[in-house]
C-alpha cells in the first residue's frame, strides 16, 4: 500500500488510465485515414495502446531513431531518440521503447518534483504539484514518443541536486537536460542562484552547473557536425517550423500574440451557423471560417496560458524563491524569442508543462481551499482527457 502511495506510482497509474481511455475510444470509433500510426509495436493490442498518442512530433523522433537526421528533424535533439533507438533494439520496437522511456522519465520528475516542493510548500501543496503534473492537458505526450518526460527527469533532479547542495552532479544532469531540449539551458540561471556561495572563496561550486549545461549544447552541435556537417543545424532547422528568432527576444512573441487578438475574435465572430446541411457537403467558404476560427481559439488559448504563466511565476518568486522564479522566466523567455508567423506562441501550452515551477505556485494557491482544488483538479482531467482524444486523432497538434 505504501508503494501505491508513492508519487511516481501514482503520477504512472493516472497516465496510464488515461492511455488505456485513449486508445479504447480510437477502437470504439475508427480513427480518421489521418491518424493512421506510422510505426506499431508487436501486434494490434499493443499497436492501439503504446500508439494512442504516436501522432505529430512522435513521427519525427521515432523517424530519426530508426533512419538518422535530416535538415529538417535537425529541430530535435539527439539524447531522447538516441535512447530510444538503444532500448529499442532491445525490446524490438522503437515505439514500446519510446513511450515507456517518456513514461518512466515522468515518474521520475513526479517524484523529484514532490522532493523539491516538500522542504518549500508543504506535504500537501508538494503532493498537488505533482497532481498537477499528471493532470495537465498536454500530459499525454508522457505516455508518447515526445520527450518532454525525459527532459523533466533530468531538469527536477538537477534542481534537487542543486537544493541538496550537489553542483557537479546537479551540473551533470543539467547538461543532459540540453541533450533533451534546448531549452535545458534555462536551468543555469536557477541552478547559479540555489548554489550561491556565501563567501567568494566558494565561487568555484558554480563552474559545474554554468560550464556542464554549455558542454551538453557543445556535444549537440558535435553530433550534428557529425551527422549533418553543421554543427548549427538545430538552429538552421527552424526555418522548416514557421518560427522565426527575432532580434527583439520574447518581446516579439508577446507583440505577434497581442496583435493576432484583433485577427482571433474576428474568426470566432464569422464562424458559420453550421457546417453543411444533411445530404450536402460543407461549402469551400464555410469550411474556411471554421479553420479560421480554430486557429482564432488556438491563438486565444496560447495568450491566455501564457499570461498565466507569467501571473504563476510572480507567485512562485513570492512564495518558493528567486531560484525557482528564474527558471520559469527563463522558460518564458525562450519559447516566447522565436514566435510562429500564422500563429506566434504555437504549442505554448505544452511547453509550457517542463517549467514546474508554475505547477509548485498554483498548488501553493489551491491547497487548504478544498472546493477550489477539487474544481481545479476535475477541471484539469477534462480537459486533459478531451485534449488527449483529440490530438490522439490527430485533429489538435499541442
Amino acid at each position: 500500500m505504501r508503494l501505491l502511495g508513492h508519487p511516481a506510482v501514482t503520477f504512472v497509474l493516472i497516465r496510464v488510465a488515461f492511455l488505456l481511455g485513449t486508445a479504447l475510444t480510437l477502437v470504439w470509433v475508427i480513427p480518421s485515414s489521418q491518424a493512421v500510426l506510422a510505426f506499431g509495436a508487436y501486434d494490434p493490442i499493443t499497436d492501439y495502446v503504446f500508439g494512442a498518442f504516436a501522432q505529430w512530433d512522435s513521427d519525427w523522433f521515432l523517424g530519426i531513431a530508426d533512419r538518422g537526421y535530416t535538415e529538417q528533424s535537425a529541430a530535435f535533439f539527439p539524447l531522447y531518440p538516441a535512447l530510444v533507438y538503444a532500448l529499442g533494439w532491445v525490446l524490438g520496437s522503437n515505439l514500446v521503447a519510446a513511450v515507456l522511456i517518456s513514461l518512466a522519465g515522468a515518474g521520475v520528475a513526479a517524484w523529484a518534483l514532490v522532493e523539491i516542493a516538500r522542504p518549500l510548500i508543504g506535504e500537501r501543496a508538494a503532493k498537488d504539484s505533482m497532481l498537477l503534473l499528471a493532470l495537465y492537458p498536454t500530459a499525454f505526450v508522457f505516455t508518447s514518443a515526445y520527450s518532454e518526460g525525459l527532459f523533466l527527469a533530468f531538469a527536477t533532479t538537477s534542481v534537487l541536486a542543486a537544493q541538496r547542495g550537489r553542483p557537479w552532479l546537479a551540473g551533470l544532469l543539467a547538461g543532459f537536460a540540453v541533450g533533451t531540449r534546448s531549452i535545458g539551458l534555462a536551468l543555469i540561471p536557477a541552478l547559479v542562484a540555489l548554489l550561491w556561495p556565501k563567501s567568494r572563496a566558494e565561487i568555484a561550486r558554480l563552474a559545474p552547473v554554468i560550464l556542464l549545461p554549455l558542454m551538453g549544447l557543445a556535444a549537440v552541435a558535435l553530433v550534428f557536425d557529425y551527422k549533418l556537417d553543421d554543427a548549427l543545424a538545430f538552429a538552421h532547422a527552424q526555418k522548416y517550423w514557421d518560427r522565426d528568432a527575432s532580434f527583439f527576444g520574447p518581446l516579439a512573441g508577446v507583440y505577434e500574440a497581442l496583435r493576432a487578438v484583433p485577427d482571433s475574435f474576428n474568426g470566432l465572430t464569422s464562424l458559420p451557423r453550421r457546417v453543411g446541411t444533411p445530404g450536402e457537403p460543407a461549402s469551400v467558404v464555410d469550411m474556411v471560417r471554421m479553420q479560421q476560427a480554430q486557429l482564432a481559439i488556438w491563438n486565444v488559448v496560447d495568450l491566455i496560458a501564457l499570461i498565466g504563466a507569467a501571473a504563476l511565476t510572480v507567485v512562485a518568486y513570492r512564495r518558493i524563491g528567486l531560484a525557482f522564479a528564474l527558471y520559469s522566466a527563463a522558460i518564458l523567455a525562450m519559447v516566447t524569442s522565436a514566435p510562429g508567423r500564422s500563429i506566434p506562441l504555437h504549442s505554448m501550452v505544452r511547453l509550457l508543462m517542463v517549467d514546474f515551477p508554475i505547477l509548485m505556485a498554483g498548488a501553493t494557491l489551491v491547497s487548504g481551499r478544498p472546493q477550489l482544488r477539487t474544481g481545479v483538479l476535475v477541471t484539469l482531467g477534462a480537459l486533459s482527457a478531451v485534449a488527449g482524444v483529440t490530438f490522439a486523432r490527430k485533429l489538435w497538434v499541442a
